[in-house]
Formats: C-alpha cells, structure tokens, sequence
C-alpha cells in the first residue's frame, strides 16, 4: 500500500480506527473522515503514536450532504488522487430521525451519504491505477426487501429493520454500481463487506452514555475491532482482488447474500433514486 492514498469514514473508533492502523502499517496515507472533531483529533493522536503511519484528519458529516459535498471538493483539492476509499461509517438508530435534508437517519448515515461520498469521489478513483471502494454492510441486510416507495421508513419504523434496511441498500449499490464499471471497462472495483459480530461503540448513546454495559458485554462475547478489520483491509490491499467487483466478502471469503440482494432491477432503481435524492447526474450514463 505504500504510496496509495485511502480514505477510512468512521475512523476515529472500532472497526474504522482498526482499519485505518492496519492500512497505514502497510504504509498508505490514510484519510480519518470524522463527524466529531474532538473525537477525530484523540484517534488521530493514538494512532500517531506508532512511527512511521501517515494520517490526515479530515471533517465530514454523513447526516449532511452539504458536508459531504464540502468534503469532496477539498480532498480533491488537497490530494488529486483516491486509491481506495472504505465506506464504514455507521449508526444504529434509537428512534426515527431525519437527517439536515429530511431523511430518515440510518438511510442517510448508512447508505445514501456514503452514495453521494462515492459518485463524488468517483474521477479521483477513476484515475488510480486500479480503484477501489469497500462498502460495509452487515448480515443484517437478510432481514426484509428495499422499500423502495418507502426509503425514509416513514411507516412502521423499527430501528434494528431500519438499520438492515439501509446495509441492504449498501449492498444493493455495491451489485448497481459494480456493473456499471463492469460495462464502460473501468479498473475501479466495489465490494461489500460484512465485518461480523463486532464489539463495538454502535450501541452507546452518544449523548448520555447509555447502554455502555451493553458495550461490555459485547467485548466479552464478540469480535474485537481488530479481527473486525481484517476483511476491510483484505479488500483494500489484496492484489489478486484487482478485477473482484460486486461481491459480498465475510472473512476475507465470498459469501451467499440474500435473494433480494442479489436484484439488479432493483439495485438499478434504488441507484437511480439515489442519483435523484442526492441531485447528480449519472456520472457513469453513456
């Protein structure tokens, strides 16, 4: 990985921060995209601590498009080139929320604004030697079928369903978006990876600090971040994976998705939808 630029969303704890340590030991510049400064600049000064890694701290907000946009344009501005980029930022809801522009929270956190992350960042990895995009998902996607007249789960919102709703659109884009590259030859590769089970801070109320015993009891029953890293990171930097694209990876394998996940006429009408809910022209229209 040595010269090759990557961006880590959700970088600054769990499977974010894990994968961001690994990918600089292989020695890649890596981009920590964070929400939270304060909690951006203690990941930035842990992971610093080690010689030899190379990180850049930079903001950006998923639950806002105007941030995401803002992003974009000053990484482009700052780097000129994206090899990889990892879409692992995520959320899971307590209750329905909507987001600056109006949708539904982990919609917009899980999926559409790592979406827009990516068409926007697209010519950067376009012009690497061989791009690629790594989507996090989860096994979670199993759980119902895209609601595609009902993306902001407007009606009947669960928050664990809202949350298998939006991995499944990830992985939906993954399959869309694969085969667009697939048709006009492009060296750029997506894939979906499900990291596992993971003992993470997804379940801690950021606010109040709730639910952090249920946080404890994680680390005693699942994955670290570590192991949860693994396949991310495998996606990255693996070079026998250069022509791998629309997959879904658990434990650096190929593995089954559900049956819905695997519509491509419904990945290409949520893709589309996308392009339309963001306000972009399809980059890749012929």
């Amino acid at each position: 990985m040595k010269g090759k630029v990557v961006i880590v969303t959700g970088a600054n704890a769990g499977i974010g921060k894990a994968t961001a340590a690994r990918l600089a030991d292989l020695g890649a510049t890596v981009v920590l995209a964070c929400r939270c400064k304060e909690r951006g600049e203690a990941a930035l000064s842990e992971l610093s601590c080690v010689n030899g890694r190379c990180f850049d701290l930079m903001a950006l907000d998923l639950a806002d498009q105007g941030s995401i946009r803002a992003f974009a344009e000053a990484f482009t501005k700052k780097y000129g080139r994206l090899d990889v980029l990892i879409n692992n930022a995520g959320i899971l809801g307590r209750h329905r929320a909507e987001t600056k522009q109006g949708f539904e929270m982990s919609f917009e956190v899980n999926y559409l604004g790592a979406f827009l992350l990516t068409m926007l960042l697209l010519p950067l990895l376009e012009k690497s030697g061989q791009g690629r995009v790594v989507m996090t998902t989860s096994v979670a996607h199993g759980w119902g079928d895209v609601r595609l007249n009902d993306l902001n789960y407007t009606r009947g919102y669960n928050r664990f369903a809202a949350y298998g709703h939006s991995k499944l659109c990830c992985l939906l884009f993954t399959r869309a978006l694969a085969e667009k590259l697939r048709a006009r030859s492009s060296r750029v590769t997506v894939n979906a990876v499900h990291p596992g089970i993971v003992a993470t801070d997804i379940v801690v109320n950021r606010a109040n600090g709730r639910f952090q015993w249920v946080a404890r009891l994680m680390k005693i029953l699942f994955m670290t971040s570590d192991e949860g890293a693994k396949t991310n990171v495998y996606l990255a930097s693996e070079p026998t994976l250069h022509d791998v694209s629309g997959e879904y990876f658990y434990r650096c394998k190929i593995e089954p998705s559900s049956a819905e996940s695997r519509n491509l006429a419904s990945a290409n009408r949520l893709y589309d939808t996308s392009l339309r809910l963001c306000g972009l022209d399809d980059p890749l229209k012929s």
